[in-house]
């Protein structure tokens, strides 16, 4: 099996003239289809975008994020074009808000495919729905992989690219007949709970144990970490105690909150009503363990020469100088150091049972997957 991707074109200047320039030497070594990572605070003016993706005649998909993962390095600014040589399919949903089960009809010709990258609005609301639908259409048949485009503002903006130009509030899926090891990890501990979600709105919490549900978050942090919101920035807090979610099939999935509306808590991704929560609690040798080990476990049985990595913004502003420590771990595991990847707002990784979940302050490595030869 030859490689999935070849060498990546990379400028720190974001202008149409770069985006041509990097995109015509990305071309010139034949690839099946394009992969474009742009950091936001790069991409001030997206007006020269749309006519130079929509008269590509490969198919292109990518997205805006916080920031660029090469290596081990992380870079916050510039524009990154990576040739691929796999035949790809491309699908697009748009208008996700409004999206029902209808709308992935288109999915259902995909047998021959054994991965799918998904690249979403991390800023959508009916994140969830779409994974769900995801899954109802495959089941286990695909290992699915990837993550939240978008700004670290939070401001809703075009932010994922495709050949219909750069786009907001979709989703683009991409159907891979390479076999990815997905290695998902985060390690963050409870601190307390489990608290009833008994009313939540999609991504809000409003009430905790039948409370509001700030006071009550406020009321443990304060309690167990002595800490206050009052003297500082909320998200400066709550960066260090994510929400976890109690599953069944697995461990819990993380919750990041990252404001607060009128007493209500304000997530990354859908919380379930009625479920449990607990609040958790991080410890940088922990996360950055739990991290690099997923890696050296999923992928014992393979030689890891590519792989892709979609790992939290907030993950990497709370570890922050040990977040290095996370990237050197997880890059020293791949043969030639050829790992390529992207900050993002939510990460996407499907589960051994085949269930696709949007996580938070997690890190999810996809192996391009070369069996190891034996004698």
């Amino acid at each position: 099996m030859g490689l999935l991707f070849g060498q990546y074109q990379y400028s720190v200047i974001v202008t149409g003239e770069s985006l041509q320039s990097l995109i015509n030497a990305a071309l010139s070594s034949s690839p099946q289809a394009l992969l474009i990572f742009c950091c936001d605070e790069s991409l001030k003016n997206q007006t020269f975008v749309d006519p130079i993706l929509t008269s590509l005649q490969v198919p292109v998909f990518g997205g805006v994020f916080p920031a660029i993962i090469i290596k081990d390095e992380v870079i916050d600014e510039g524009l990154l074009v990576v040739p691929i040589f796999s035949d790809v399919k491309v699908m697009l949903l748009t208008n996700l808000e409004n999206a029902d089960s209808s709308d992935f009809d288109m999915l259902s010709d995909s047998s021959h495919f054994e991965s799918a990258m998904i690249l979403i609005d991390g800023i959508s609301r009916n994140i969830d729905f779409a994974l769900n639908s995801m899954f109802e259409h495959f089941g286990n048949k695909l290992n699915v992989f990837g993550g939240g485009a978008g700004s670290l503002s939070f401001e809703r903006k075009p932010c994922l690219f495709s050949n219909q130009g750069l786009l907001m509030d979709a989703m683009v899926v991409i159907f891979m007949p390479t076999l990815f090891e997905l290695a998902i990890g985060h390690g963050w501990e409870v601190l307390d709970g489990p608290f009833l979600a008994n009313e939540v709105d999609d991504n809000k919490i409003i009430q905790l144990n039948f409370q509001p549900a700030f006071e009550v978050y406020e009321d443990v942090i304060d309690k167990f970490e002595n800490k206050s919101f009052t003297a500082n920035e909320f998200f400066e807090v709550a960066k260090t105690y994510p929400f976890g979610i109690e599953r069944l099939d697995d461990d819990v999935l993380v919750r990041d909150p990252i404001s607060v509306e009128e007493n209500s808590l304000v997530c990354v991704g859908k919380v379930p009503e009625n479920t449990l929560l607990y609040i958790l609690k991080g410890d940088n040798k922990k996360l950055v363990a739990a991290a690099v080990n997923a890696v050296e476990e999923a992928t014992q049985a393979t030689v890891k020469e590519q792989g892709l990595l979609f790992d939290c913004v907030s993950r990497h502003l709370f570890l922050e100088n040990e977040f290095k420590d996370e990237l050197k771990g997880i890059t020293s595991a791949f043969n030639n150091s050829a790992l390529l990847g992207v900050l993002v707002l939510g990460e996407i990784a499907s589960s051994a049972s085949g269930a696709i979940h949007f996580h938070n302050k997690t890190a999810v490595t996809a192996v391009a997957k070369h069996p190891v030869k034996t004698i």
